[in-house]
């Protein structure tokens, strides 16, 4: 009977240092999830810091690219405009020019400007012409100039 209480003490003994060992594991498991989770937690949070660092620089670089974008666009127009304003000062000029030259002489120069891939050119010039003067240089062309002259004039009229 007294080995049977030794051994039951004994038993018993075990158990509890077992279930103090396990206690002990567990304890120092869960201060080692802590400390990950702590470290995670600064992790995230200086990585939140640099994104919202990045993300406020893209914005401002946004906003300047804009800006200049804008700024482009408006030099654009401007120049566009001038040489607009050029080009009729050109075509006007021209006109009277071509108003004061011989008729054989202008439809000959319309003629190479035309197989030279210039009818607009030519239309242009014509638009800013004498309407008499037209008439009397497209009844020079061949018809197939002609006929593509009076459409654009009509299309130009509508």
């Amino acid at each position: 009977m007294l080995i049977r209480i030794v051994l039951c003490s004994f038993i018993l003994i075990n158990l509890s240092q077992a279930a103090v060992t396990k206690e002990g594991a567990l304890y120092k498991e869960k201060q080692e999830l802590l400390s990950i989770k702590d470290e995670l937690n600064e992790f995230y949070e200086i990585k939140e810091l640099e994104y919202q660092k990045n993300k406020a620089e893209l914005e401002k670089l946004e906003k300047e690219i804009k800006k200049a974008e804008k700024s482009i666009l408006e030099k654009k127009k401007k120049t566009q405009n001038i040489l607009d304003e050029i080009n009729r000062v050109i075509t006007s000029k021209s006109s009277l020019m071509y108003d004061k030259m011989k008729l054989g002489t202008v439809v000959n120069i319309f003629n190479e400007m035309i197989s030279n891939g210039e009818i607009d050119e030519v239309f242009d010039i014509m638009l800013r012409m004498k309407e008499k003067r037209v008439m009397k240089i497209l009844k020079k062309f061949d018809t197939k100039t002609s006929t593509i002259l009076m459409k654009k004039l009509r299309i130009n009229k509508n």
